[in-house]
């Protein structure tokens, strides 16, 4: 009699410590990509959907126009933060999808977190340039091919990279830059 006893005690301890473990309230970071970035207050029980709805609530973007990434996956809406290992302090990224719904509701203004990246405009200089680059070598004919290959190429390899990979090169980049300025200035003493 006393095995099933300390059985049913054990389950007991068991189940109260997975409830408090659900039930904390941790911190989240929510970047919106060209836009700001805001803290959320949730439990790891909450579901991506109830993430989402908080989001609506507190930066007027539609959940329907919401796409959530954390470590380079999209969150699924009826999957748990537990089931992605998401703790506090994590940072997700916002992506707004346009398409949704069309709701007449204008959306707070958020350093512009529903304008999307348009590569083919902010690109521009560097596709002209390019090309410039390419007639000294070919035929315009053939440099326009190349041109076109080459920009296929790109967008494909920027849309396989995650928002993480992205942020990292950028970084790298920022950094590359600035210690480059340093020693550039050094150097003119």
């Amino acid at each position: 009699m006393e095995f099933p006893n300390r059985l049913l005690h054990n389950n007991k301890a068991a189940a109260s410590s997975l409830t408090s473990e659900t039930e904390r309230i941790m911190h989240l970071y929510v970047k919106i990509l060209k836009g700001n970035e805001c803290e959320i207050a949730v439990s790891p029980s909450h579901r991506i959907s109830e993430v989402k709805d908080i989001l609506a609530m507190q930066i007027s973007i539609p959940t329907d126009e919401q796409k959530l990434v954390f470590k380079g996956k999209t969150l699924v809406d009826d999957k748990r933060l537990s089931e992605y290992n998401i703790t506090d302090g994590s940072k997700l990224f916002l992506v707004p999808q346009r398409g949704g719904s069309t709701t007449s509701t204008p959306c707070t203004p958020v350093k512009s977190p529903s304008s999307h990246f348009d590569t083919a405009k902010s690109t521009a200089p560097l596709w002209d340039k390019l090309y410039q680059f390419l007639k000294r070598h070919f035929t315009p004919q053939d440099a326009e091919k190349v041109l076109n290959e080459f920009q296929k190429d790109f967008e494909k390899g920027l849309s396989s990279m995650s928002l993480d990979d992205i942020e990292r090169l950028a970084q790298s980049k920022l950094l590359r830059n600035s210690s480059s300025g340093a020693c550039s200035n050094n150097t003119m003493r």
